[in-house]
């Protein structure tokens, strides 16, 4: 068990992971389609149609990270290395353009649902983002997409 244990941690603190910061992205994505119990097919295609557009991943690879994304959203227990990774990585216009993602993931089914809202709220916090951008980002996109709030 300690070996297994030694392996494990010299696996996860070998060199870094390119994909670290994508992959951390690519879980709070999949947390807001994740956040109302039906992951439909088109918020997990908005998940990596965002991943093609805004990181500029081919469709193998976003599909890919999706995939990924989504098992690690399943099966963590807490989100405090994907945010310690977006917080120590990202500037804050980053990060408030990664809320606009979010609250875009929320809207693509053309609903959203208040479990969605309050996530994305979550994250918007846990990400340092202030109430004005946050709300700011959803009007901007409901704008975009012609939603009425």
């Amino acid at each position: 068990m300690l070996d297994k244990l030694s392996r494990w941690f010299r696996t996860e603190t070998a060199a870094p992971d390119r994909m670290r910061r994508p992959l951390a992205m690519a879980v709070l994505l999949a947390e807001t389609a994740r956040a109302d119990f039906d992951t439909q097919c088109v918020e997990r295609d908005a998940v990596r149609q965002m991943l093609v557009s805004q990181l500029g991943l081919n469709d193998e690879e976003s599909q890919a990270l999706v995939a990924r994304a989504f098992a690690e959203s399943e099966r963590s227990v807490s989100l405090h290395g994907f945010l310690r990774t977006l917080n120590d990585e990202l500037q804050p216009a980053e990060r408030r353009e990664l809320i606009e993602w979010l609250w875009r993931v929320a809207y693509a089914d053309g609903k959203l649902d208040p479990y969605e809202e309050a996530r994305v709220r979550q994250l918007a916090e846990l990400l340092y983002i202030s109430h004005v951008d946050f709300v700011q980002t959803r009007l901007a996109v409901e704008q975009e997409l012609g939603i009425s709030g």
